[in-house]
């Protein structure tokens, strides 16, 4: 990455973020918190009621949502028991399809399904590394797609020149983390695709020790996608020209490559090149030249939904997704609020912050608060 990375400040940002950040600052160095009599006024509490910064009354539940939401719930606790993680974890996917996330177990089992995510994801690739062998007849589906990491570019500095500070892994990183992010998130959205986990992805290219510039060759990207059982590989490049006038005025370029994994083939490539200002809508141009490769006609309208069109905004959630990498959630759940702060309806923050757990928790740690809550609920079914 250039130094071109931080643009003025939108002066077109909506009075709410506005709003929202200037309480922010009220607040010092607590940021919202404690501010609820301000919040409530600016309209802001039903937003930080779901991200638990602030009570939240009990929501309206019939009998029979209650009884849904605890029996999907045990479900989970008994499959955990059993150390049957996929198991825990499609059941307590269904406890937090249905739950409000103003219930604190909500919360609670939406940071819960994080780790266990990646627990899934180790024993995966653990399973995955050992059988590669077993693999040569595996049958893939195109329409299982990874997305594989993207790989960050700039400008070659001058011979005998010094790297420019911006080039530096970590902010390489999580930038490339949030574009791939947003890709993965609008192909999920196409209901014809099946976008396999970023932690299975990131795992296997740790363990085969792949960079993000092998990955887009598909000489080197067919091995993991067939360790993935995925039939289609996406993986990029993004690319930043600082402009003449400085923070704001440079050129970004988004490539992306589609392979065939089954045939071990490029199926083509897209690029969307524009100023830094269009970024949030190159990378939509990127996910639709990657469903013209694959023919997928049927694109609901929440693919075009650009997820924020704040600069600052998107630099936090970058933070927040490398931060949560990196099994530093409080700091992630700070970069996550400082992304809403400024833009509250950056709905990809609040799904991130609302995922990161509260604190970190062993497999065993969860599995003895499973234990519990199945005698707790066996303690109040007895007459």
């Amino acid at each position: 990455m250039s130094t071109d990375t931080t643009p003025p400040i939108n002066p077109g940002r909506r009075s709410s973020s506005l709003l929202l950040a200037s309480t922010a600052l009220a607040a010092g160095s607590t940021g919202l918190l404690g501010c609820a009599s301000v919040a409530t006024q600016l309209g802001l509490a039903p937003l930080l009621q779901r991200l638990g910064l602030m009570d939240a009354p009990a929501p309206p539940m019939s009998p029979a949502q209650a009884q849904a939401l605890q029996t999907h719930y045990l479900q989970g606790a008994r499959a955990l028991l059993a150390n049957d993680v996929e198991g825990a974890i499609a059941a307590w996917r269904r406890y937090a399809a249905l739950a409000p996330s103003t219930l604190a177990r909500a919360r609670q089992v939406r940071g819960h399904l994080t780790l266990l995510d990646r627990e899934a994801a180790r024993r995966f690739v653990q399973r995955a590394a050992a059988s590669e062998a077993q693999l040569g007849a595996l049958r893939t589906d195109r329409l299982h797609v990874a997305v594989l990491p993207f790989d960050i570019r700039g400008p070659a500095p001058a011979p005998g020149a010094a790297p420019s500070p911006a080039a530096a892994p970590a902010p390489a990183a999580s930038f490339n983390r949030a574009v791939v992010s947003m890709i993965a998130v609008d192909l999920a959205r196409v209901p014809a695709l099946t976008v396999l986990e970023r932690d299975k992805i990131e795992l296997l290219a740790q363990e085969l020790r792949l960079s993000a510039s092998e990955l887009v060759n598909p000489a080197t990207a067919v091995r993991p996608g067939r360790l993935l059982g995925a039939g289609t590989l996406v993986a990029g490049a993004v690319y930043n020209a600082p402009g003449p006038a400085g923070p704001g005025s440079g050129r970004y370029r988004i490539n992306s490559a589609t392979t065939d994994v089954p045939r071990g083939r490029l199926i083509g490539q897209t690029e969307a090149e524009g100023l830094q200002a269009e970024f949030f809508v190159l990378q939509k141009r990127i996910v639709h030249g990657i469903l013209d490769l694959l023919d997928i006609r049927d694109r609901p309208a929440a693919v075009d939904t650009v997820h924020t069109r704040n600069w600052e905004a998107y630099a936090r959630f970058a933070r927040g997704l490398q931060a949560l990498a990196e099994n530093r959630f409080a700091d992630a759940r700070e970069a996550f609020l400082a992304a809403l702060r400024l833009d509250p309806d950056f709905a990809l923050a609040e799904n991130s912050f609302l995922a990161t757990p509260e604190r970190p928790a062993s497999l065993q740690e969860m599995q003895a608060e499973a234990a519990n809550a199945l005698k707790a609920s066996e303690a109040s079914s007895r007459p």
